[in-house]
């Protein structure tokens, strides 16, 4: 069995901080990147994903990053055939307003309004670890 791993993307360097360590405090690989360009589903010209395995168990991003926001970065994953659970990503964000609240509703995440408890955040965490299957690979980054 592997450890479960979680993508962090946030321009904020104290929030992936933050975030590494109360994950890596769960026995989590945590990868962390201050933009999404390290997604291959970044990338205009990029095709469908050709990995047979998710590349994460979680995925947390900010709504406000460079060259694309948080839901952008989702959308795209799922448009192009991400094979991380839907129900496991999550956006972050200071101030969000109604209609992307709704949007990030609607399209099966989770919203996290920055600051957030870190006891909100685990509990989420716990359901998604229901959702989670250990005994399949992840795709190396």
């Amino acid at each position: 069995m592997r450890k479960p791993r979680v993508i962090i993307y946030d321009d904020e360097i104290t929030i992936l901080t933050v975030l590494k360590d109360f994950f890596s405090q769960m026995n989590y690989e945590v990868l962390t990147y201050d933009e999404p360009i390290v997604c291959p589903m970044y990338e205009k010209n990029a095709d469908d994903c050709i990995e047979h395995n998710p590349c994460a168990d979680i995925m947390l991003t900010d709504f406000r990053m460079p060259r694309m926001n948080g839901i952008e970065l989702l959308e795209k994953q799922s448009q192009r055939g991400c094979r991380a659970g839907i129900g496991n990503k999550a956006i972050m964000t200071a101030n969000l307003d109604n209609a992307n609240k709704r949007l990030i509703k609607k399209l099966g995440y989770a919203y996290f309004k920055k600051p957030f408890s870190l006891k909100e955040l685990s509990d989420w965490v716990k359901g998604c670890e229901n959702r989670m299957d250990l005994s399949r690979p992840l795709n190396i980054l």
